[in-house]
């Protein structure tokens, strides 16, 4: 069962908040790419059906980016509680947060803009999608 973009990016600022780390729509965004990633990789399914965009500074789910913009380059705050996420896609989805815990926003945006997925959305245009099989295709590499 995917989720939606907004209720998984929930339990990302939830649970990075419980870590004590704070986080920005821009780190949210990279976040939830890196999560997508692992998800489809470990079980061959998205972890949210909401498409993933190429824009400027690396991949965007636009309804998660619209609903946070208002908190520009500050901590985003969220007071609501953490959906329920099934066991076993929260644990991939806390595996990249804590891995991703030692990387700096920035260095997460260069990292995507290195890879497949965006570059090539990037060719097709402006704020193309990058789609699912783009992204299982190259992290089951």
């Amino acid at each position: 069962m995917a989720y939606s973009a907004l209720e998984v990016a929930k339990y990302v600022i939830n649970h990075e908040h419980s870590k004590g780390r704070e986080i920005t729509n821009l780190r949210l965004q990279k976040l939830l790419y890196f999560v997508q990633a692992k998800v489809l990789v470990e079980t061959g399914n998205p972890c949210f059906d909401d498409e993933i965009e190429a824009w400027d500074f690396g991949p965007v789910v636009p309804a998660v980016y619209y609903t946070y913009k208002i908190f520009g380059s500050l901590d985003i705050i969220n007071n609501e509680p953490s959906p329920i996420i099934d066991k076993t896609i929260a644990m991939y989805v806390e595996n990249v947060l804590d891995y991703s815990e030692n990387f700096p926003t920035f260095q997460l945006v260069d990292i995507t803009h290195q890879q497949a997925p965006w570059l090539n959305a990037r060719k097709r245009g402006q704020k193309s999608i990058i789609t699912k099989e783009a992204i299982s295709g190259y992290f089951k590499r």
